[in-house]
């Protein structure tokens, strides 16, 4: 054997990496990386010492319509960049249950577990974030974590951004949605499954779009991606096979992983 995808409960990722590095394999490791800092550079160190790869899954940062947005914020066709808004509208209420609802075994709550999916293609367009903060609360699913979350944060390059996210949505309207502002114009980014994906995951049917209005008007990306992980396995096997530079190996998982804990940090010292 010589790679694994490691799809398992957050406080298991830890163990059976290290497990699976041990055994010489290279791994593909669902997000989020660990449940603490501590862990993910056990695993860091350990993959560095095997030689091995060590990929963690964020597939957003991987797809089409990211890689459009971030060859359009690179080219600076719209002028500078200079405040992402995104949001997630969820009812995971026939979801939610089991090891999620339990904070140890989850990390935290959507803001842990879920909300990173939208960081990291935030991270993707405007770099490293230098400080964030969250709010979170419960909407109404019966996990001790919260199920509704809120963010705001500023990156090293001085664009700002906020995130929104809830898992108790009573009429979810789009699924994922990414507002960026530059200087000339406002680019939408909206993901819509047309199925149900909960169950039907990365099958679900999709619409992805990337619309402009401002310099230019009018619909700049159509595709039928939703939850496809095809780009991101394709990643991870150029990584493997031909030492590709991996955009969310260990290291760069860790910067991610640091903000959201930051963001909880701040939270606790502050009451929300």
């Amino acid at each position: 054997m010589d790679a694994v995808s490691i799809l398992l409960p957050h406080h298991l990722h830890h163990p059976v990496t290290v497990q699976a590095l041990a055994a010489g394999c290279h791994v593909l490791l669902e997000k989020p990386f660990a449940l603490n800092l501590a862990e993910a550079d056990d695993m860091i160190a350990k993959a560095e010492a095997a030689g091995r790869v060590l990929m963690i899954g964020y597939p957003h940062r991987y797809r089409k319509s990211t890689r459009f947005l971030k060859k359009v914020v690179d080219s600076g066709r719209f002028g500078r960049l200079s405040m992402l808004d995104a949001m997630m509208d969820e009812d995971q209420r026939k979801y939610v249950g089991g090891w999620l609802a339990e904070k140890a075994k989850l990390g935290g709550g959507v803001f842990f577990s879920a909300s990173p999916r939208m960081l990291d293609v935030m991270m993707c367009l405007a770099g490293d974030i230098q400080t964030i903060t969250m709010v979170g609360t419960h909407g109404g699913l019966a996990m001790e974590g919260e199920d509704t979350a809120l963010s705001v944060m500023k990156f090293r390059s001085g664009v700002v951004g906020s995130t929104r996210h809830t898992w108790f949505s009573a009429a979810p309207g789009v699924w994922f949605h990414l507002r960026a502002f530059f200087e000339n114009a406002t680019l939408t980014l909206t993901v819509n499954p047309l199925a149900d994906l909960a169950t039907q995951g990365h099958l679900c049917p999709g619409q992805t779009e990337i619309s402009v209005v401002g310099s230019e008007n009018g619909i700049l990306l159509e595709s039928g991606e939703a939850l496809d992980f095809t780009e991101e396995v394709r990643h991870f096997l150029d990584y493997v096979t031909d030492n590709v530079p991996c955009q969310t190996d260990g290291p760069a998982a860790r910067k991610l992983m640091a903000a959201v804990l930051q963001a909880y940090d701040n939270a606790e010292r502050e009451g929300g």
